[in-house]
């Protein structure tokens, strides 16, 4: 009998913990996902706490988000570290409970703001979304506006039924129109395909990036260089919008123009995401091209032209690209296949030496000597960043001990330099024939061995270094092996 009741109790004992835990399990997947909203850039930190808030509202009303616990802890912590990028701010969140952070930046232009968000999973710093909404904040309705769409287009939500910045008191009220004068409105001067418009903005888009972060990068060299023209320079964030947008321009098919700006709102979200303190980072701008979502751009063309009558939906085959278009686009950015240039400059040599005799091998060198030369390269260039060099020099090598000085014509027969932006590393052999020299030091007629380059290539100008590394022994003397050992510094002009 003590045992059918305590059997009883066991059973219902582990009916218990069953329904305990269903419960618990049941109330774990109930539980929505905490959020967090961290908002920069506006020029009066009130705006960005208002909007911060609002925003934050607007995501948690979806019922697919709930405020994290401590936010105004989460907001203190961050106002220690002011230019805190993305992973340092999702970082944050996640210490004070956040499943997933809006972090969004606010940039001034011509009296209005783009405002750009990503919403970050803060377990693994993955950015689910983007969206970017241009507005003027100038009320608290314009702050509620403004985070209302961008929380829809962050959520995938039905948008708000006003997405456009409120009139001005003093502006006059338009009557509505009906549907039939709506429609009329838009013209179709010609029909795209918008299959046409996906794929030229699919190929077209990242190559532009990457060639006008290039163009930037030359440009802010030569700005900083002494050698570089002082011409006014563009602020850099200000350039790669201007240099994107005019080559995307030239791209669309005729009848897309207004799908420009679709593409101008993304490329301000990249930016944003390179920027710091307000200012864009050329260092994080490659990363930030490189993790780029093209995907995002071409749904949201997509979406505009869905109720576009002018967008046709028909087959689209990108015609074949030519075999020499690398050629003639590197050609159009002034590129020559071959090019001279003229060197001088001045280097320090001295002779590495070997000893054998009665006493024993020994070896060590021998002082440096001051020396000059000067030459001139063919440069031929397969490709941008792989070139051949090939060059005749004069130069004087030798030691300081016994004043020691010979003289060479100097062949490059090749040289295999690599060219990135407007650094420039190359090493090849050289021959050295010697036309002069005191005979009871040096006998050998020839030197060869192994030349190292690196240097700047500024417009028209060379500035660099080199190093001769001989491999044979020029010695005229018994019991000595001599070696010329050079380090020189010329600067050149490329013609």
């Amino acid at each position: 009998m003590a045992e059918n009741e305590l059997r009883r109790h066991k059973i219902k004992a582990e009916l218990f913990l069953f329904l305990f835990c269903f419960a618990i399990s049941a109330f774990a997947q109930d539980r929505p996902e905490k959020a967090a909203v961290y908002v920069s850039g506006a020029g009066e930190a009130g705006i960005n706490k208002s909007f911060g808030n609002k925003l934050l509202f607007a995501i948690t009303q979806s019922g697919k988000y709930a405020e994290i616990g401590n936010a105004e802890a989460f907001h203190s912590e961050l106002s220690k570290s002011p230019h805190a990028d993305a992973s340092q701010i999702a970082q944050a969140a996640k210490q004070h409970g956040a499943d997933i952070v809006c972090v969004v930046g606010l940039t001034e232009v011509l009296g209005a703001y783009s405002i750009s968000a990503r919403l970050i999973r803060t377990s693994d710093l993955q950015v689910l979304k983007t969206a970017l909404v241009d507005r003027s904040l100038k009320s608290l309705d314009d702050l509620t506006a403004a985070s209302d769409e961008l929380a829809a287009r962050l959520l995938d939500l039905p948008l708000p039924p006003s997405t456009s910045p409120a009139a001005p008191a003093s502006s006059p009220v338009a009557p509505p129109q009906t549907p039939v004068a709506a429609a009329a409105q838009k013209e179709c001067k010609s029909k795209f395909n918008l299959n046409e418009l996906v794929s030229k903005i699919s190929s077209g888009f990242p190559s532009q990036l990457k060639d006008c972060s290039a163009a930037l990068a030359k440009n802010m060299a030569l700005a900083a260089s002494p050698f570089g023209k002082k011409t006014e320079m563009k602020e850099p964030k200000a350039f790669m919008v201007e240099c994107t947008i005019d080559g995307i321009k030239h791209k669309l098919p005729a009848g897309a123009v207004e799908y420009i700006k679709p593409v101008e709102s993304f490329l301000q979200i990249i930016l944003n995401a390179a920027s710091s303190g307000g200012s864009l980072d050329v260092k994080k701008l490659s990363g930030a091209i490189g993790s780029m979502n093209i995907n995002d751009l071409i749904n949201e063309l997509k979406t505009k032209a869905a109720n576009d009558e002018c967008a046709s939906d028909e087959p689209y085959e990108p015609p074949d690209e030519p075999e020499s278009e690398e050629e003639d686009s590197e050609a159009k950015k002034g590129r020559k296949f071959a090019s001279f240039g003229l060197r001088a400059g001045i280097n320090f040599s001295h002779l590495y030496a070997d000893y054998y005799g009665y006493y024993g091998d020994e070896s060590g060198t021998y002082g440096s000597t001051l020396g000059l030369q000067f030459g001139l390269l063919l440069d031929l260039a397969p490709a941008s960043w792989f070139h051949l060099q090939h060059g005749i020099m004069y130069i004087q090598k030798g030691t300081s001990d016994e004043n020691i000085t010979s003289h060479y014509i100097e062949l490059l027969p090749v040289s295999l330099s690599f060219k990135f932006a407007a650094f420039r590393i190359g090493a090849g052999p050289y021959f050295g024939f010697c036309v002069a020299a005191p005979y009871d030091y040096i006998d050998s007629e020839i030197d060869i061995g192994i030349n190292a380059v690196l240097g700047f290539d500024i417009g028209m100008f060379y500035i660099g270094t080199f190093y001769d590394y001989g491999l044979v022994n020029v010695s005229n003397r018994r019991n000595f092996d001599f070696y010329n050992r050079t380090l020189g510094f010329n600067l050149g002009i490329n013609l």
